[in-house]
């Protein structure tokens, strides 16, 4: 399973969505109505155990990651840091 696969398995699963149709990999999860601030918080945790890489605050305030292709490319990006953990 892709990176994207598994990303797009854990929100559909875990706020009960399906991608295609109405939602997309550019939706806005946000406006869209399926992730609130905690489901959020609980995505980050996930995103950081699953890809075995840790966050920092910067990561946190300075981007908001809103969409499926969002998230992905900020996995990919933390993925490339020589040092992610």
């Amino acid at each position: 399973m892709s990176r994207t696969e598994k990303i797009q398995q854990y929100i559909e699963e875990r706020f009960l969505v399906e991608f295609g149709g109405d939602l997309d990999a550019d939706t806005d999860l946000f406006k869209a109505g399926v992730i609130d601030s905690f489901g959020y918080i609980q995505l980050m945790n996930f995103l950081e155990d699953e890809f075995a890489f840790q966050m920092d605050e910067a990561d946190i305030l300075t981007d908001v990651f809103v969409s499926l292709s969002s998230i992905d490319d900020f996995v990919a990006r933390k993925l490339a840091e020589p040092n992610p953990r």
